[in-house]
């Protein structure tokens, strides 16, 4: 009789555990009438503890499932104070799909490992000793990138589409790297062998100059721009990096503009599968009435820039053959359209060759030129921008801008309508 109560016990709880283990306690919902491939989706802690309720310990994070498979997921500390804040994952969406999934506690060091999709580097060093990746960095006051002292002279980052870079110096222009491979190849480039060559994984696909590169930014302020760079501070922090998504802070003090001393700061949010980059930027101490100016750079441009309007974003691109590897390349900004005041060109200069005494003489300028850049406002909330870029080597079809622009019309749309989560009842 005992043995007998034994056994119920036990099987009652072997039920109760299957139940609370495999039961879906969240729907979501694609609303739009499309695919959408690596959706991405954040929940906040308190959305997560409100279904879920809160971690016995801080050692069991929360994972999501599909039945009993692991979606690729990551729980980011945004804060830095040692307690997640975040529970951020991908996946792919028929149109007009709604999926169960289920949010379950799993101890820390039992969290599958997924593919690892983002990734940032700042490396450390030289190429004679190594080059040792750091979550946090000082560039020194006036430094120019000369001697070597950080891995392709730049903090970089990327996912399976595309990787970029921004100098860690006084020009603080952001760069691109053409990718043609899916796995994460920034914590090898810059430490042997020359980006500037097409190789296996992709090359330096930009010529920057003394303009503002792929997405670098300036204050626009009396219709002048002036460029974020040459900053008494200039200092790198790691928030996450993870499969699903990587997050880094850039933050600017003694950012000297006229007679004013700015600080600015901005974090960089990149996810896995798409062409494109999310930027939140603060200005604290700006002239009322001066704007954030985001860039393209256009020293080999011929064809003209494009800028369009979806319902929600405001979107300025180029493409043309203006790549180091002489074909397509296309970048472009999107803002969102509430926040978008107008667009210009910098004024035109002329273009050095690599490695001439004239192109070193001039890569150090603080003036923007060859430059198409859109502006947005400033406010005490961050100012956000997507940044996108395309190139014809990873897929043939970047040699044309209307594919372009269409895709980028396609991501306006969904960030625009995010998956609908909701508690299922």
């Amino acid at each position: 009789m005992v043995r007998l109560y034994k056994y119920a016990v036990w099987m009652f709880v072997l039920v109760l555990f299957g139940c609370s283990s495999s039961k879906t306690n969240i729907k979501l919902e694609n609303k739009l009438d499309v695919d959408r491939e690596d959706a991405p989706l954040v929940m906040t802690r308190a959305e997560v503890e409100g279904i879920i309720g809160k971690a016995s310990s801080s050692e069991m994070i929360p994972v999501v499932y599909l039945k009993e498979e692991a979606i690729p997921s990551q729980v980011d500390d945004l804060d830095k104070d040692g307690a997640w804040d975040e529970l951020a994952f991908l996946y792919s969406f028929k149109a007009k799909e709604v999926v169960d999934f289920s949010i379950r506690y799993v101890e820390r060091s039992q969290v599958p490992a997924f593919k690892q999709r983002t990734n940032v580097r700042l490396g450390v060093g030289n190429k004679k000793d190594g080059f040792k990746g750091v979550d946090h960095a000082f560039s020194p006051k006036g430094f120019k990138g000369k001697p070597l002292r950080y891995q392709s002279e730049s903090v970089a980052w990327e996912n399976d589409k595309m990787a970029f870079r921004n100098y860690f110096d006084i020009r603080n222009a952001k760069d691109l790297f053409g990718k043609l491979t899916d796995k994460m190849i920034l914590d090898e480039v810059g430490a042997k062998g020359n980006y500037h060559h097409l190789n296996d994984w992709g090359m330096d696909v930009l010529h920057v100059g003394a303009s503002l590169g792929s997405g670098g930014l300036a204050l626009c302020q009396n219709d002048s721009l002036y460029r974020l760079g040459s900053t008494d501070v200039f200092e790198f922090t790691l928030v996450s990096k993870g499969p699903v998504r990587s997050i880094f802070d850039l933050d600017y003090k003694g950012w000297h503009v006229e007679n004013r001393d700015l600080e600015a700061k901005e974090r960089v949010t990149i996810w896995a599968g798409h062409y494109w980059f999310k930027s939140d930027v603060e200005v604290v101490n700006a002239e009322e009435g001066s704007s954030l100016a985001v860039g393209i750079v256009t020293s080999y441009l011929k064809k003209p820039t494009r800028l369009e309007n979806t319902s929600s974003f405001v979107i300025g691109s180029t493409l043309d053959k203006q790549s180091e590897n002489k074909d397509c390349l296309g970048m472009g900004v999107m803002i969102p359209k509430i926040d978008f005041i107008t667009s210009g060109n910098a004024p035109t200069a002329k273009v050095y060759p690599l490695g001439s005494p004239e192109f070193a003489k001039n890569r150090y300028r603080k003036a923007v030129t060859e430059t198409f850049y859109l502006t947005q406002k400033l406010s005490a909330k961050p100012s956000t921008h997507y940044f996108f870029a395309v190139w014809e080597e990873e897929n043939a079809k970047w040699a044309n801008h209307d594919e372009f622009e269409a895709m980028m019309k396609s991501e306006a749309s969904r960030i625009s309508n995010p998956i609908v989560i909701t508690k299922k009842q």
